[in-house]
C-alpha cells in the first residue's frame, strides 16, 4: 500500500511515540539500501553525527558495535538473538527481526539493550549461590552440581576420577587460642595458596568450617593398569597438599588430613562418594593426622551414619502371626566396657516399644551388652518380655564371656544364640540358650539349603526344649524351605512381597465397608462426609472404633468427640481423612498378618514426620498416603492394578505405588531399606535429601510409639 507523505509521517510518528517509550534502542533498516528508516530516541542519543550519516546504518549506528552490520545482514530473512559489545566494551543483548515497514518496504527491526547491570546482578546472585564468601572458592552446592554434570559420563564408563575430602589439623586450637578472625585469615591463606598451585586451581571447594574437597575427573582410558593406576596417580597428585601451613606471630601450625574415594570404583553417586571419602578422612585422623588415606571397602560399615539408627524386625510363627520383634540398635555396638554404664542407649531401645501395650506372649529380642549386668539397666527390662541375644561373631566364646551369660541367665533372663551362618554355635552356648537363631547365608539361602539338606532337622530334633528361629526369611519360598527344615519361627518380611501370581481374594461383606472408606478418603478431591457418616453408621463396630480412635492420645484432641460430624469440625478435612484411612486399613487387612498393618502405619507416620524436612519440602499428606497404601496389595493378595482400580488416589501417588517412577518412589525404597537395616542406602538417601541421621532416628522412634498408641486406641470391639 502506497501512502502519501502526510500519512506516512503520521504513521511513523505514532510508531515513534510507542517505540520511544522502550528502554532499549530500536533501529529500522531497509534491506535493499541498508539505510536507516527509523531510530527511536534511545538509539538517536548514541549518535553524535547528523544529516545523512544518521541514515547510513553501516557507518553510523552499526559502527558503535563492531561486527553488528555483518551480523544483521548475514541472515536477514530470519529472526535471531545475539550478544555483542560496543566499542567501549559494554555488553548488549539484541534481536534482529525481518519485517515490512510503511510503504511495504522490507526491513530489519533491530532492538538492542544494555545488559551490563543485568550481568553484574547475575554475577552477584551466582556468587551468593555458588561461591563461599570467606574464601572465594566454590561451595558445596557448586560441587554437587559440577559432579552431577559429569555423572552420566561416569555411569557410562567414559570418566573416572577422585573426590578428596580434607580438613585442617589443629584448626580448632588456633580458633580457641587466637580467635575466629585469625582462623578466618588462616582459611583464606591456605585456600589462596592451594589456588595458586596449578595442580589444585579450579578443583577446590569449601564444604563449610575447615572442610574442603578436591574434585578431579579424567578419561577412563588414561590408565593402562586400571584402578591401580588411577589410585597411584591421584595419591601422588594429592600428596602435594600435605604441607604444614603457618602464619606470622602464631606458634601453632595447621597440617592437612585427607581421605579420598574414587569413581566409578567406589560408586557414581555424589553422596555415597563423599561419605566414603569422609570414612577415609576419619581413618587418616585416627592414624595420626597429616596424611592421605585412600578409601577401602573394609573401612565401611556405614558406621558414621548408622550408630543412631534403630529399627524393628518382626518374628512370625508358622501361621503368620506375630511372635515377637528384634530391636536392632546400632548404638550399642562395640560398647561393652564394664566400667561404663550408658542408660541413654537402653532408653533409646525402649523408646520404640510401649511396655504398657505389650500384649500376650510377644517377645522383644535385644542385643547383649555387659551393661545388662548393671542393676540400674536391668531394672528397666521386664524379664518375661525381653530375650537377650548373643552373637557368635564367628568364634567360640571365652570362658569369661560364658560366665557373664550364665550370670545374666541367673537373673532370670531368657537368652538367644545368634548364628547367621548356622555353623558357629558352641556346645556351651547351645546349652545356655533358650532360643537359637540360625541363618542360611553361608549356603546360598534357605532354598539352596533345603535342596542340599541343611542338616538342621537333626539339630532341632536333638534340642526339644529350645525354640529355633530362621533368619532372613524374605520370600514365601524361603518360608517354605525353612519350615521344611523344621523351623517354626521366622524372622523377615516374607509376607511383604507382591504375590507371584494374581489372586482374587473374597472380602467379607462387612470388610467391604472399610474398602469403601479407603475409596472415599484416599484422593485429593472433595470428600462427602455425609456419605462417610452414613457408611459408618451402618456398622456399629466401625463407629465404636472410629470414635475410640479419635478420642485417643494418638490423635490428641482436647475435647472428646461423640460423632463424626463433630470430629470434622474439630479436625478438619485433611486430618480426619487420615484417621479414617488409618482405621480403614486395619479393617481391610484384618485377615492379613498384623505385621502388614504395623509396617504400613509406621511407614505412613515415619514419612509424614520426615516430609517437611526435605529440600524441597514434600507434601506430608501425600507421603502419609504412600506409606499407608504401600503394602495394601499384599494384605489383600491382589495385584496393584486391581487395588488401584478400586481406590481413587492422586496420580503422583498412584505412579509411585505402581513402580512407574512417580515422585514418591524413592520413599517406598527408603521404607524398605530401613526395615531391612540397609544402612548404606539410608545414609546415601539422607545425604541426598539433606536429612540428618538424628532426625531419621527420632522420626522412626516417634512413628513406632505412635503405632503403639493406635493399637491401644483401636483394640477391642467387634471386627
Amino acid at each position: 500500500m502506497i501512502l502519501n507523505g502526510n500519512k506516512r509521517q503520521q504513521l511513523e510518528g505514532i510508531l515513534g511515540g510507542i517505540l520511544d517509550s522502550f528502554d532499549m534502542d530500536v533501529v529500522v533498516v531497509g534491506k535493499r539500501d541498508k539505510r536507516v528508516l527509523f531510530m527511536n530516541e534511545a538509539a538517536n542519543g548514541r549518535l553524535d553525527v547528523g544529516g545523512d550519516m544518521r541514515r547510513d546504518f553501516q557507518n553510523g549506528y552499526a559502527s558503535i558495535f563492531p561486527g553488528l552490520f555483518e551480523l544483521c545482514f548475514e541472515d536477514e530473512n530470519y529472526e535471531f538473538s545475539f550478544e555483542i559489545e560496543d566499542v567501549n566494551g559494554s555488553g548488549y543483548a539484541g534481536v534482529s527481526r525481518p519485517a515490512v515497514w510503511v510503504d511495504d518496504k522490507e526491513c530489519i527491526v533491530l532492538s538492542v539493550r544494555n545488559i551490563d547491570e543485568e550481568k553484574e546482578n547475575s554475577l552477584k546472585l551466582y556468587n551468593l549461590a555458588y561461591i563461599d564468601q570467606l574464601t572465594g572458592v566454590p561451595n558445596r552446592q557448586k560441587l554437587r552440581e559440577d559432579f552431577e554434570r559429569i555423572r552420566e559420563r561416569i555411569v557410562s564408563g567414559e570418566l573416572c576420577g577422585v573426590i578428596a575430602l580434607f580438613d585442617l589439623d589443629n584448626f580448632k586450637s588456633i580458633n580457641d587460642t587466637y580467635g575466629h578472625n585469625t582462623g578466618d585469615v588462616m582459611l583464606r591463606r591456605i585456600t589462596s595458596r592451594l589456588q595458586e598451585n596449578q595442580v589444585f586451581s579450579g578443583h577446590l571447594y569449601r564444604l563449610g568450617g575447615d572442610e574442603f574437597v578436591l574434585l578431579y575427573s579424567c578419561g577412563a582410558d588414561e590408565f593402562e593398569d586400571g584402578d591401580a593406576g588411577l589410585c597411584a596417580h591421584f595419591a601422588d597428585l594429592l600428596a602435594g597438599a600435605l604441607m604444614s601451613y603457618t602464619m606470622p606471630n602464631i606458634e601453632l601450625s595447621c597440617t592437612i588430613s585427607m581421605g579420598a574415594s574414587f569413581f566409578p570404583k567406589h560408586g557414581h553417586n555424589f553422596p555415597e562418594l563423599l561419605r566414603k571419602a569422609d570414612i577415609a578422612l576419619y581413618k587418616a585422623k585416627a592414624a595420626g593426622r597429616a596424611r592421605l588415606v585412600l578409601f577401602e571397602e573394609q573401612y565401611d560399615a556405614a558406621k558414621k551414619f548408622k550408630d543412631l539408627y534403630i529399627n524393628i524386625q518382626p518374628i512370625l510363627d508358622e501361621d503368620g502371626d506375630t511372635f515377637g520383634y528384634e530391636l536392632i540398635d546400632r548404638g550399642n555396638e562395640g560398647k561393652d566396657l564394664e566400667d561404663e554404664v550408658n542408660l541413654t542407649e537402653f532408653d533409646r531401645t525402649m523408646d520404640v516399644v510401649d511396655l504398657s501395650v505389650m500384649a500376650g506372649d510377644t517377645c522383644y529380642f535385644i542385643s547383649y551388652s555387659v551393661q545388662l549386668l548393671n542393676a540400674a539397666v536391668r531394672s528397666g527390662l521386664p524379664k518375661d518380655k525381653f530375650v537377650v541375644q548373643i552373637q557368635t561373631k564367628g568364634r567360640q566364646p571365652e570362658p569369661g564371656e560364658l560366665d557373664h551369660y550364665s550370670e545374666l541367665k541367673g537373673y532370670g533372663y531368657t537368652l538367644a544364640a545368634v548364628d547367621p551362618s548356622g555353623k558357629e554355635i558352641s556346645a556351651e552356648l547351645l546349652g545356655l540358650a533358650d532360643y537359637i537363631k540360625i541363618g542360611a547365608e553361608g549356603v546360598g539361602g534357605w532354598q539352596a539349603a533345603a535342596a542340599k539338606g541343611g542338616g538342621w532337622q537333626q539339630l532341632i530334633a536333638a534340642c526339644p526344649g529350645k525354640r529355633f528361629v530362621a533368619l532372613g526369611v524374605d520370600t514365601p519360598k524361603d518360608f517354605a524351605a525353612a519350615a521344611g527344615q523344621g523351623f517354626r519361627l521366622f524372622q523377615g518380611f516374607f509376607f511383604s512381597l507382591p504375590p507371584e501370581t494374581k489372586k482374587i481374594k473374597d472380602v467379607h461383606p462387612l470388610r467391604m465397608n472399610y474398602i469403601k472408606l479407603l475409596r472415599l478418603t484416599s484422593d485429593d478431591g472433595y470428600v462427602d462426609f455425609k456419605e462417610i457418616s452414613d457408611l459408618i453408621a451402618t456398622d456399629v463396630a466401625m463407629s465404636y472404633k472410629l470414635l475410640r480412635l479419635l478420642n485417643s492420645a494418638a490423635v490428641g484432641l482436647r475435647n472428646r468427640v461423640t460423632s463424626v460430624q463433630a470430629a470434622v469440625a474439630i479436625l478438619g478435612e485433611n486430618n480426619l481423612k487420615k484417621w479414617i484411612a488409618t482405621l480403614a486399613l486395619r479393617g481391610v487387612a484384618a485377615d492379613a498378618p498384623l505385621e502388614l498393618v504395623r509396617l504400613s502405619l509406621v511407614r505412613a507416620r515415619f514419612g509424614e514426620l520426615l516430609a517437611p524436612h526435605f529440600k524441597p519440602r514434600r507434601n506430608p499428606k501425600h507421603v502419609f498416603t504412600v506409606g499407608l497404601l504401600s503394602l495394601l496389595h499384599v494384605a489383600l493378595e491382589k495385584s496393584k492394578e486391581e487395588i488401584f482400580e478400586e481406590i481413587t488416589i492422586a496420580d503422583e501417588i498412584r505412579e509411585s505405588l505402581m513402580g512407574m517412577g512417580g515422585p514418591f518412589s524413592d520413599m517406598i525404597a527408603f521404607f524398605a531399606n530401613y526395615e531391612y537395616a540397609n544402612w548404606d542406602e539410608i545414609a546415601a538417601f539422607a545425604a541426598m535429601h539433606s536429612l540428618s541421621d538424628k532426625l531419621i532416628s527420632d522420626s522412626y522412634i516417634e512413628a513406632a510409639k505412635w503405632y503403639n498408641e493406635i493399637v491401644g486406641a483401636v483394640r477391642g470391639g467387634a471386627d
